[in-house]
């Protein structure tokens, strides 16, 4: 009975947690609401419940699992963004997630091959403008409604207490990748796609994936701060480290955009 109360908590908090950022995600920018759907509201309480039950050791080791899921997801959503041009979105999202999953399957058993899949897609997302649409006429209709939001906050309860079981009986870094499959970020490109078409998905798309990097180096430096030992001190080390990267990405982006103005 104590058990099945603890799985409940954990669920709850996790589905209050994606409740908030959904709120919030009604009313903001196609851009915003994309970087704030990035932010890792699955995984990092399921990474949270691991360390207190499991130690910092076996938490770093499905941070390393969501840092690889992290990379399979920006090169997912560049995929998705460059397939958009030649077909529809939907054939784009099939075709992306078959390319993606079957590069996934190849790879997984070789952890240096991961990592560079993942330093690959991060620079591609760090260099270019990837989702970014031209068109800013597209028609504004309301984000996503109630059951939307319903649905998000179930999935988000069931996947931090699959990535625990998931964890705990299989390998650990399965259960991190786990954790890293996009259900907000699914949900915001649906709500943008609701608003005003492909170009607002699109800009959603572009705001998801510039928050791609900084995912990446908060879970990476949570791998590398646990195992080190520094125990809770991973989190806020892991925050700074977010932090940083997002602020080198914005400056770096408007220097990019600056020199584009520029040009003749």
């Amino acid at each position: 009975m104590t058990m099945l109360i603890s799985y409940m908590a954990k669920a709850a908090l996790s589905a209050a947690a994606v409740g908030a950022l959904l709120t919030m995600l009604r009313h903001a920018a196609p851009r915003a609401s994309g970087l704030a759907a990035a932010v890792p509201i699955s995984s990092m309480p399921a990474l949270f419940w691991l360390s207190m039950e499991h130690g910092g050791g076996y938490a770093a080791t499905v941070a390393l699992g969501s840092f690889w899921g992290t990379g399979l997801t920006a090169l997912l959503g560049v995929a998705f963004a460059r397939l958009t041009s030649i077909c529809h979105a939907a054939v784009a999202a099939s075709l992306a997630c078959a390319a993606v999953g079957i590069l996934a399957a190849l790879i997984w058993t070789l952890p240096a091959a991961l990592t560079a899949m993942t330093a690959f897609a991060l620079i591609v997302v760090l260099t270019g403008r990837t989702a970014q649409s031209h068109s800013r006429s597209a028609s504004q209709r309301r984000a996503g409604g109630l059951i939307e939001s319903v649905l998000s906050m179930g999935f988000a309860g069931v996947m931090s207490l699959l990535v625990a079981e998931v964890a705990k009986h299989g390998a650990p870094q399965v259960g991190g990748l786990v954790a890293t499959i996009p259900v907000v970020g699914t949900c915001a490109l649906y709500s943008g796609h609701r608003r005003g078409g492909a170009p607002v998905m699109l800009r959603v798309l572009d705001g998801y994936l510039t928050g791609m990097l900084a995912k990446a180096a908060f879970l990476g430096a949570l791998c590398a701060a646990w195992s080190a030992g520094v125990g809770s001190w991973a989190w806020a080390i892991a925050l700074a480290v977010a932090s940083v990267a997002l602020l080198a990405q914005r400056n770096l982006r408007s220097v990019r955009n600056f020199s584009l103005r520029s040009e003749p």
